[in-house]
């Protein structure tokens, strides 16, 4: 049996291990939508996927107690990186291609 834990461990566990979770997936969907619009993909769409996860996930837990930014988070923060994208998305050139 696992010992439950204390008020105090938890509200360290919260303050201390979920902000930097929900900082490492911030960056993640930072270097995601460059990678994805290096290769061709609009990162338009990187805000409908966050619109479309928010609509089938339901209302979830208060970010803070989360280990991910709230999807009306991610959907913000990724629109701002919407600009800074788009040349990467526009230029000429070949893009990756994968073979089997």
């Amino acid at each position: 049996m696992r010992p439950s834990l204390t008020p105090a461990a938890l509200a360290a566990a919260l303050a201390v291990q979920r902000p930097n979770s929900r900082a490492a997936e911030s960056e993640a969907d930072r270097i995601g939508i460059e990678l994805a619009a290096k290769a061709g993909y609009d990162p338009r769409a990187a805000i409908t996927l966050w619109q479309k996860m928010a609509q089938v996930g339901g209302k979830g837990p208060p970010e803070f107690f989360s280990t991910h930014p709230s999807p009306e988070n991610r959907e913000k923060k990724l629109a701002e990186y919407v600009p800074e994208m788009m040349p990467y998305y526009e230029q000429k050139g070949d893009r990756p291609i994968y073979r089997l």
